[in-house]
């Protein structure tokens, strides 16, 4: 094993060799929720680089990861080797139990973020880790296959339908977010969907995290009549964070080109899945959404959480 040590101070770290899960980040917790954050490095002393990072959020004596937010946890290096990760986890728990944290709660990244997650879980439930719930999610794997060559005969009736009426996929401008936003919150709210994020939230949001949040619509001339802010979730993954479209065009089913714009998207900036995200309603899969997800070439990917009880107190 290398000489590794766990850090809570990123200002002694000279480089980091994993990519950093956007959700467990300094400056998106900072605007995420008002409580206290910790961090926690995993650093090769000879060189003082990073080889691993999770974080949580402090409330009422808990560790959480994440307090609000689709998913947290570990953040790793593909070098690592599992007896590191072990000695990563068992010192992020010695550190937080010095602090008189009396549990921790993880939700992992779907498997597709990351190399090391099925061993990552293997290593919480040996570090004494239970298993709370299992989360499906959909993404679609990016590769130099066509769209089209990857949906559905019936999708692409449909994305042949938004070509031939002349519908056209732009990549907006962020003067152009607020404009997505309410769009998107329109038609969510005639169809009864919750909407996660208020203008004020993702405002500061994407003042923080400049490029991150990216309004994508699809138009019939001058009108938007589908739309999504897609977010870097992580340096390979982008997330469909919240598909809408305008209920009239509803038999040409524009979302399906939006799609197809995103995974344009991906292709040219070096993307390798594009998160479809969950299809839960009220806790149970549906189904209807899960198997449109299916037809537009999405996969299934398991997301994992956990608890630790650290203390009775």
């Amino acid at each position: 094993m290398r000489n590794l040590k766990v850090v809570e101070q990123a200002s002694l770290i000279a480089e980091k060799q994993f990519a950093q899960i956007l959700y467990t980040s300094k400056t998106f917790l900072e605007v995420n929720n008002n409580l206290p954050q910790i961090h926690f490095w995993l650093m090769e002393t000879t060189d003082q680089t990073a080889l691993g990072h999770v974080s949580f959020s402090l409330e009422e004596g808990k560790a959480l990861s994440p307090a609000k937010a689709p998913f947290g946890g570990f953040s790793l290096a593909d070098s690592l080797k599992s007896e590191e990760l072990t000695f990563f986890i068992f010192e992020v728990i010695r550190k937080l139990k010095n602090l008189n944290i009396s549990a921790i709660y993880l939700k992992s990244a779907p498997d597709n973020y990351g190399i090391h997650l099925s061993v990552l879980n293997q290593n919480l439930v040996y570090a004494g880790f239970s298993g709370l719930k299992d989360f499906e999610y959909q993404s679609i794997m990016v590769t130099d296959e066509a769209f089209d060559s990857k949906i559905a005969e019936m999708e692409n009736r449909k994305l042949k339908k938004c070509e031939k009426e002349g519908f056209e996929f732009k990549l907006l401008s962020q003067n152009h977010l607020h404009a997505v936003f309410q769009f998107v919150k329109a038609h969510r709210d005639e169809k009864g969907y919750d909407f996660s994020m208020d203008w004020e939230s993702l405002k500061m949001a994407n003042l923080a995290l400049p490029n991150i949040y990216l309004p994508m619509a699809v138009f019939d001339g001058p009108k938007m009549i589908a739309a999504t802010i897609a977010i870097r979730a992580i340096d390979k993954v982008l997330y469909n964070f919240s598909p809408a479209h305008d209920w009239d065009y509803h038999q040409f089913s524009p979302v399906v080109m939006l799609t197809q714009g995103l995974y344009h998207f991906c292709q040219t900036n070096g993307f390798t899945h594009l998160d479809l995200g969950t299809s839960y309603l009220d806790d149970a899969i549906n189904e209807g959404l899960k198997s449109f997800k299916s037809r537009l070439g999405a996969e299934t990917f398991f997301g994992h959480s956990y608890h630790k009880i650290l203390s009775s107190h």
